[in-house]
């Protein structure tokens, strides 16, 4: 065979392999960099979603708990009874417009989740699911109208506005009690949509019967407590008593 054929034909080959080789590295290349973005990406959102949730967390807990605390003290301790239907004006007051506040409060802070979560792309979290699961049971309970009166229910949409409401601020917070009771004296519109809600609250005063919807509520706020707050870092044990 001629010499320069076979050379030729050797460096073919060479070539040919180079180029195998090289396309096949590439490819890899391709595929690692493709695998390192998602995984980049993945962190990205896992990052976010635990900087959302720790940022969230406590502030939904403290007003949960304050709100689960306030049910508790009306069906168990007979709150409305002793403050509002048999206690002086001061306390009237405070009884009606705290148990306002903290419903409210509860209602915002769910509120500034939910403005904040449907931004992030939270996947298939399992966590974020359960979160999601124990704000749908509570909203549930409120605006049910599955019990004997609706004593202290309220629409969904309701629950929204009221959130909004107790947002308003704009500084990601929710409204202080002086500045809510500020607002309730001075701003009609503001009040008028807590006027069902103030009804339901003096109505439950009067009443000698722990209301159904209020042992469910306090049940389900405790679920989720729970859940925020599983090693019972910030409420121990002994705080989180439930309703029968």
């Amino acid at each position: 065979m001629n010499t320069e054929l076979v050379v030729a034909s050797l460096s073919g080959v060479v070539a040919l392999s180079s180029i195998l080789v090289s396309a096949r590295f590439s490819r890899k290349q391709t595929v690692l960099a493709a695998q390192l973005e998602q995984q980049g990406a993945a962190q990205s959102k896992l990052a976010e979603h635990q900087d959302l949730m720790s940022q969230r967390r406590d502030p939904l807990l403290w007003a949960a708990f304050d709100f689960q605390s306030r049910l508790f003290n009306i069906v168990d301790r007979d709150f409305l009874n002793v403050y509002y239907t048999h206690g002086h004006d001061r306390d009237r007051d405070y009884a009606l417009r705290s148990t306002l506040h903290v419903a409210g409060e509860y209602l915002g802070q769910v509120e500034l989740l939910r403005r904040r979560i449907q931004f992030l792309d939270l996947g298939n979290r399992e966590s974020s699911r359960t979160v999601v699961r124990h704000l749908t049971a509570i909203s549930n309970v409120l605006n049910s109208d599955g019990y004997d009166d609706p004593h202290f229910r309220i629409f969904r949409s309701d629950q929204r506005a009221l959130g909004e409401l107790l947002t308003s601020g704009g500084d990601d917070q929710c409204l202080g009690y002086a500045e809510f009771c500020r607002r309730l004296d001075t701003d009609p519109d503001f009040a008028s949509w807590f006027e069902p809600l103030s009804d339901s609250v003096r109505r439950l005063a009067s009443r000698t019967e722990p209301h159904p919807r209020l042992v469910a509520l306090q049940i389900a706020l405790m679920n989720l407590i729970d859940f925020l707050d599983p090693d019972a870092d910030r409420f121990p044990d002994h705080r989180r008593s439930r309703l029968a």
